[in-house]
C-alpha cells in the first residue's frame, strides 16, 4: 500500500512515562508499518508543570506536531473528575479507600464537597453545566481537523492533558478513539469525565474486571492487550549466571541475591537496607547478596536518611545501571526521571531470588517472571508522610489483589524482616510455586498469545480499516 492510500492514526503524547513505557518499547512499529502516524506532543508552557521534559524531535518521530495545552485549563477539568470518581465508585469495596486517598490531596472538607456533588440527584445537572462551561478546546480541534486522522490513540494515565478533550472532540468529528492504559493501577483509581472511549485497552483479566466495576465501562469496550512496556517479559534471559553477576556488580559466588527495589515516593529506604545488612550479618539470614534499585523517579533523601554511599553497608551493593542517576538525584533533585531500559531490569529478575520493596510496580514484574517478593511497609513508617499515603494504598483494590496472591509476602514490623527473607529464599526453590506464581501474573498482565503491537495493529485496522 502506497503512502498517499495509507489511513492516518495520530497518536498523542504528554508525558514521559508514556514516552518511556509506549514510545521506548516500540509498541506502535506495527502501526507505523500500516499506516500514516502523527505524534502530537504537548508541551505545557508553564515551565513548572510540563509533563514532557523529552526533547520531541529526539524521539525520531517521521510526523510531528507539538501543542500547547494550558496546564491551567487541564487543572480545571480536576474537579469534574473528582466528583465524576466518587460517583463512579460508591458502593464499591474501594470507595472508601479511594476517598481517603483523594482527601490526602484536596482536605477532607473539599472531598466531603465532592461527595456531595456526586449524588445522584445532583450529579447530571453539575455535569452537564461544567461541560456547557468548559467548551472545546479550539487548538486542538483545529489540529484534527488538518490532520484528517481515521483514528485517534492515546496513550494514557486516564489523567491527562488530552484525555478530557479527545473523548469530547472525536465523538463530534466522527473519529474512532482508543486509549492505552499505562499501568495497573489506573482502572481502579480513575475516572472517565467526558465520555467514553471506543475501546479501553488494558493489561489482563484483572484490569479489565477493574473497568467494568469502578469505571463502569461496559465489556465490549474493552480490550486486553497486556502492557506494552512488559513484553520483554514474554522472553527468557538468555544470559549465565556469571553475565548476569558481571553485568550488576555482583560476585559469581553461588550466592542468592535479592533484589530492593526503591519506590517513588521517598522513604527512608537506606534504614530498610540497614535492616536487611544488619540480619545477614547476625545469620538471621542465610548468605546472599542484595542488590538495591533506586526507583527511577524517585525523590532527595528524605529527612534523616542516609546517602547510600556512606551507610558502610557490607552485603549491599547498587544496581550500577541507576547508580548515576542516584548520586545525580540525590544532589539536584529534578521533577524528571530516569528512563530505565526495561530490558536491564528483566535480566536482573533473571538473576535475583526474587524482591523486596514497598507498593512498587517491581514487585508485579517479579510476579510476572514467577518469582516471590516480599511488602515490606513496617509499622515504624506509617507516621511519615509516605507512610500514611501508602498505609491508604495498601487498601485499594490493585494492591489488595497483589498481596493476596501465592508467593507475595506482606511484612509490617522490622522484627519479621529476616523470617520474610528465609522464606523468600526458600519458595524461590519451588518449581511448582514459580507456575502458580506466573498464572497469577498472567491475569495481572497477558503475556502469552500475539505481541501488544500485533493486537492493537489488529484493533486499529478494524476501527479505522486499511
Amino acid at each position: 500500500m502506497n503512502a498517499a492510500s495509507r489511513k492516518r492514526v495520530v497518536v498523542f503524547i504528554d508525558h514521559d512515562m508514556t514516552i518511556r513505557h509506549f514510545v521506548k518499547s516500540r509498541a506502535f512499529a506495527e502501526l507505523e508499518r500500516d499506516f500514516e502516524v502523527t505524534y502530537v506532543v504537548n508541551l505545557d508552557p508553564h515551565p513548572t508543570g510540563q509533563w514532557v521534559n523529552t526533547e520531541p524531535e529526539s524521539l525520531g518521530f517521521e510526523r510531528l506536531r507539538v501543542v500547547n495545552i494550558p496546564r491551567r485549563r487541564m487543572g480545571e477539568w480536576y474537579k469534574l473528575y473528582a466528583v465524576s470518581l466518587l460517583q463512579k465508585q460508591r458502593g464499591t469495596a474501594n470507595y472508601k479507600a479511594r476517598k481517603e486517598r483523594m482527601a490526602t490531596v484536596n482536605g477532607w472538607r473539599r472531598t466531603l464537597t465532592y461527595e456531595a456533588l456526586s449524588l445522584p440527584g445532583i450529579f447530571p445537572l453539575y455535569r452537564r453545566r461544567y461541560l456547557e462551561r468548559m467548551g472545546e478546546y479550539e487548538p486542538l480541534r483545529r489540529l484534527i481537523e488538518e490532520e484528517k486522522p481515521d483514528l485517534c490513540l492515546y496513550p494514557s494515565m486516564l489523567t491527562g492533558y488530552f484525555m478530557n478533550e479527545l473523548m469530547l472532540l472525536c465523538p463530534k468529528l466522527g473519529i474512532p478513539f482508543v486509549v492505552l492504559m499505562n499501568s495497573w493501577d489506573n482502572p481502579s483509581q480513575k475516572a472517565m469525565v467526558t465520555g467514553t472511549p471506543d475501546r479501553l485497552v488494558v493489561w489482563g483479566e484483572h484490569t479489565k474486571r477493574h473497568a467494568m466495576e469502578f469505571m463502569r465501562l461496559a465489556e465490549d469496550r474493552i480490550e486486553v492487550f497486556g502492557a506494552a512496556q512488559f513484553q520483554v517479559y514474554r522472553e527468557p534471559v538468555t544470559d549465565s549466571r556469571a553475565e548476569l553477576c558481571a553485568m550488576f556488580g555482583v560476585p559469581d559466588d553461588g550466592l542468592p541475591v535479592v533484589l530492593y527495589a526503591g519506590v517513588s515516593k521517598s522513604i527512608n529506604e537506606t534504614r530498610h537496607l540497614q535492616l536487611l545488612d544488619a540480619a545477614i550479618e547476625a545469620g538471621r539470614v542465610p548468605p546472599c547478596r542484595v542488590l538495591y534499585r533506586p526507583h527511577p523517579w524517585r525523590g532527595e533523601l528524605v529527612e534523616g536518611e542516609l546517602n547510600f554511599f556512606e551507610a558502610g553497608l557490607k552485603h549491599i551493593t547498587m544496581d550500577p545501571w541507576m547508580e548515576e542517576y542516584y548520586r545525580r538525584v540525590v544532589v539536584n533533585p529534578s521533577a524528571s526521571f530516569e528512563m530505565a531500559d526495561y530490558n536491564i531490569t528483566r535480566k536482573l529478575l533473571g538473576l535475583v531470588a526474587g524482591s523486596i520493596s514497598t507498593l512498587s510496580t517491581i514487585q508485579l514484574e517479579t510476579v510476572l517472571v514467577g518469582k516471590p517478593t516480599i511488602s515490606f511497609m513496617p509499622k515504624s513508617d506509617m507516621e511519615t508522610k509516605y507512610g500514611k499515603s501508602a498505609a491508604i494504598s495498601q487498601r485499594l483494590a490493585h494492591f489488595v489483589d497483589l498481596w493476596t496472591a501465592p508467593g507475595v509476602i506482606s511484612v509490617d514490623d522490622d522484627a519479621d524482616l529476616p523470617a520474610a527473607v528465609r522464606r523468600l529464599l526458600e519458595e524461590a526453590k519451588d518449581p511448582e510455586l514459580a507456575a502458580r506464581i506466573r498464572a497469577v501474573g498472567n491475569e495481572f498482565a497477558v503475556l502469552d498469545g500475539p505481541t501488544y503491537g500485533e493486537r492493537l495493529n489488529g484493533l486499529v485496522h478494524e476501527l479505522a480499516g486499511g
